[in-house]
């Protein structure tokens, strides 16, 4: 039985699991790869703000290639590219020339493939079910979420990583048979009148995503990784505990949105945003806190995803390309990311703990708030019972 009505959805479901899968062996060691191989924090930040500035150059190429070939094919095409940015992955050693493969490779590739996912995503998916769509792609990934950094870690330690990043593109590549009966929304040559301006919104959503996750996550990461004597396996074995209580907590939000309480789950989602990074901010670098928090503060941010985009996708799906909508959006993200990484290598350079780059990211958790709010009062009228409280409910 399928777990969406839509087919679509089912398949882009299964394409996004076995990326996740790919992604939870090998992508969320990146940072703590480059930090084995010698570089300090300060270079890491810097190396993915160069990755963050070649997504946004790459993208317009996005908006050339797909009308001509179809979303389809170029999300195919992103996900070979992101397939190859593991096995170049394993060519670094410090500063130099392969550090440069690597990220020419993981931003042409990103900028294809999040730009095609979503656009797709959004024009497939279905407004009333949006966000048990979401939430059940959060499930659906939770179990790749868990079982890739499980496996990744413990590859790393025994196998080294010529074998765990070629597993992760073996993989990726496996995640492209989903994609060949997948529906093909028509996407005009020429862009309708208005279709960049109508992403305004969409644009600042993504800025704010981009600030918080470009920071938090990376910074963390290496908090974490630092506090388990800089073990591979313990590293992936604590990432797969937290990632399937995570993606619990955001299939019940995307269940509470589409029961007509999105108004609701919108500050639920905001102040567990704010809890999350002031938990991490204020931890310390213990090894039994860091996996303690880890774990915690990913139930509460669990419920980030549905709440940001259950409003994303129905704000692409209304305006008038919702691939150029996702191209405005997805710069927006670069710049916030690119921002904050350049931000806190400089302050690490000053002498500021990794912290900071987490706690950066407070202020626009709020902003991402408030900002979501009016998109969802947006639609209250245009969608009935989704966006605002059902009739004698």
């Amino acid at each position: 039985m399928s777990i969406f009505a839509n087919s679509d959805i089912n398949r882009l479901a299964a394409h996004s699991t076995l990326h996740r899968l790919a992604w939870g062996g090998s992508g969320v060691f990146f940072g703590i790869f480059l930090l084995r191989q010698g570089l300090s924090p300060p270079a890491i930040f810097v190396a993915f703000s160069c990755i963050y500035a070649l997504r946004f150059v790459a993208r317009p190429l996005v908006g050339w290639v797909g009308p001509i070939v179809g979303l389809r094919r170029a999300l195919i095409l992103g996900t070979l590219l992101q397939g190859a940015q593991y096995p170049l992955l394993a060519l670094v050693h410090g500063m130099g020339f392969p550090l440069i493969l690597f990220c020419a490779s993981s931003g042409v590739g990103a900028a294809f493939y999040f730009t095609c996912y979503h656009a797709l995503f959004a024009a497939l998916g279905d407004a009333e079910r949006r966000g048990s769509q979401v939430g059940g792609r959060q499930i659906l990934s939770a179990a790749a979420a868990v079982i890739g950094p499980a496996i990744g870690g413990v590859l790393l330690t025994s196998a080294g990583p010529w074998v765990t990043f070629g597993t992760a593109a073996a993989t990726e590549a496996a995640a492209i048979i989903p994609l060949i009966g997948i529906g093909e929304p028509p996407v005009e040559r020429t862009p309708p009148q208005g279709s960049y301006v109508s992403a305004r919104k969409g644009v600042l959503l993504f800025i704010t995503d981009g600030w918080i996750s470009g920071g938090s996550i990376l910074a963390w990461t290496i908090i974490m990784f630092e506090s388990l004597d800089k073990r591979f396996d313990a590293f992936g074995g604590t990432m797969a505990a937290a990632a399937l209580t995570g993606a619990i907590a955001g299939w019940i939000l995307g269940r509470f949105i589409d029961l007509g309480h999105a108004r609701h789950a919108v500050l639920i989602s905001g102040a567990a945003g704010v809890a999350n990074l002031v938990i991490k901010t204020l931890s310390g670098t213990d090894a039994i806190t860091v996996v303690s928090v880890t774990i915690g503060t990913t139930i509460i941010g669990g419920v980030y995803a549905p709440a940001l985009f259950t409003a994303f996708y129905n704000e692409a799906k209304s305006g008038p390309c919702f691939l150029r909508y996702q191209i405005a959006a997805e710069a927006g993200w670069d710049i916030g990311a690119m921002a904050v990484s350049l931000g806190a290598a400089a302050l690490f350079l000053l002498g500021a703990p990794l912290q900071v780059a987490i706690a950066l990211g407070v202020p626009v958790m709020i902003l991402q708030a408030l900002l979501l709010r009016t998109s969802y009062a947006k639609f209250e009228t245009a969608i009935p019972g989704v966006y605002g409280v059902r009739p004698n409910a």
